[in-house]
């Protein structure tokens, strides 16, 4: 283990990285001793969570293959006490950390499944990649819906999605690797939605299931031509070519099967086939459908299996405060519905951009922060440690409830700036007085004006010591008076 930094250079450390991610002005005075956290009390307060409601990929079983082999050697007790949706192997019998953490007593053991598309397809003898298509091979596909579907005899090329010209639909984007290819599954087959079935019970001990590309609307208009022709938000564009030139979305936006584009509403028929194939998991399901507000969306939200949505890189825009206004009001919707919304992010260099705008639509019973970035603390827990003791940090008793409306603009200070207080805050259990989070979504730094409240403690990264290593939140009392762009921050009393 590497050699812990000493409490000075830590220190120094955390104002350098204030000074750089707050941006603006900065007090002329150096941090208090020791960078005291503003606790206004010592005891733990009943009733509040030691955190905020977090995921993690987690791979406590240091001798097995792990899902993004991260956090590799955490020990499962203090993952199922840190963390509540413990992302695991689909296998039971390959699990040694699911069978850790059940032990432990997790809250949630969450497997991954992708039922929409079987990967990592091996090219048969005689083919290429510009093959328009494939003989039925997904037998040897690294995917457990398609390893399942294929243990029977017989064909099951009907489970495939097929072209209007009859072909097979191959994805050529990033589903090809070392010579390999993704086929998309034909949601709507009885197949299928069995085999979805059978592995959502391969891991005795899992409580959730993880669907990729779970959710989502089949949004295609077809044209005076008979083709579709598709639309994503408000800009229409010609179709992707499909049969072996298209990207990955094809066969979701672009030209796609028969089995949808044959119907007079292809929307609703896509739709429907995504419900049941929700309602065919085995246990209830959090599907990566990237937050989508139209009606199909919200239609396969409210299946009985559904249980909330996961929205990849849910804080990585740059000077777009449209988009992020976007993302933030689905959120709000979701919520609004009872669902669980995963804030999935992946980019360490924007931590405080992504905690703090996790606290602008924070709910405390459907917000999930995902941080599954690798913390650069020289002292960690494991390998590919992703743990934040920022996470240790929770804000309760808001100063302005969330709006009815689910427009986010109701905290908006400035253009593009927005906060949301809170007059209790707590560290760890402990109560530390009441707290804010700031965000600027534009490319120009603002002054930090129009706070209900006066604030004397910044949140700076802990650089030494990982979470799951024994670190804690650090504070400075160089207090920013502008934010910069594109950043968020943490304020304390």
């Amino acid at each position: 283990m590497k050699r812990r930094k000493s409490i000075a250079s830590t220190l120094l450390i955390a104002e350098l990285l204030c000074i750089s991610a707050c941006g603006g002005a900065q007090s002329a005075a150096r941090p208090s001793a020791a960078a005291d956290p503003p606790h206004v009390a010592a005891s733990v307060a009943p009733g509040v969570p030691t955190h905020v409601q977090n995921w993690l990929y987690a791979c406590a079983g240091a001798d097995q293959a792990c899902h993004e082999a991260q956090n590799v050697g955490i020990s499962a007790a203090w993952t199922a006490a840190h963390v509540d949706w413990n992302e695991v192997y689909y296998r039971s019998d390959e699990d040694s950390t699911a069978a850790q953490l059940a032990a432990a007593g997790a809250r949630h053991i969450v497997v991954y499944i992708d039922p929409n598309i079987a990967w990592y397809c091996p090219l048969p003898t005689g083919y290429t990649l510009s093959s328009p298509d494939f003989p039925e091979n997904g037998v040897n596909c690294g995917t457990p819906v398609a390893q399942n579907l294929h243990a029977q005899a017989g064909s099951y090329a009907h489970a495939y999605e097929h072209q209007q010209d009859g072909d097979r639909l191959v994805d050529h984007a990033d589903g090809l690797y070392s010579n390999q290819a993704g086929e998309p599954f034909y949601i709507g087959d009885p197949d299928v939605q069995a085999a979805f079935h059978a592995v959502t019970l391969q891991n005795r001990y899992a409580t959730d299931v993880f669907e990729d590309d779970g959710g989502g609307v089949y949004n295609c208009i077809v044209g005076d031509d008979g083709v579709c022709d598709s639309t994503y938000g408000p800009a229409r564009y010609a179709p992707p070519v499909c049969n072996y030139s298209g990207g990955y979305w094809c066969y979701k936006y672009g030209e796609t099967a028969v089995e949808w584009d044959g119907q007079a509403n292809p929307q609703q028929a896509y739709a429907n086939d995504a419900i049941a194939l929700a309602n065919a998991s085995a246990l209830p399901v959090i599907g990566n459908d990237g937050l989508g507000t139209d009606p199909f969306d919200l239609e396969w939200l409210a299946a009985r299996n559904v249980h909330g949505a996961m929205l990849e890189g849910a804080w990585s825009e740059h000077s777009d405060t449209a988009q992020w206004a976007a993302k933030a009001d689905a959120m709000l919707v979701y919520h609004g519905l009872h669902k669980f919304v995963v804030e999935y992010s992946s980019d360490e260099s924007r931590l405080y951009f992504q905690i703090a705008s996790h606290w602008i639509v924070y709910d405390p019973v459907y917000s999930i922060e995902a941080l599954a970035e690798i913390n650069p603390a020289t002292r960690t827990a494991g390998a590919q440690d992703t743990t934040f003791p920022e996470e240790s940090i929770v804000p309760t008793e808001p100063l302005v409830a969330t709006p009815a409306s689910n427009d986010v603009m109701t905290f908006q200070l400035a253009p593009g700036v927005f906060a949301r207080e809170y007059a209790a805050c707590y560290e760890d259990g402990s109560p530390i007085g009441y707290c804010a989070a700031v965000v600027n979504t534009t490319g120009s730094t603002a002054d930090l004006t129009g706070l209900a409240q006066t604030y004397a403690h910044v949140l700076v990264q802990n650089t030494a010591v990982t979470w799951a290593a024994g670190g804690t939140p650090a504070w400075t009392t160089s207090v920013p008076t502008s934010i910069a762009p594109n950043q968020g921050i943490i304020l304390a009393q």
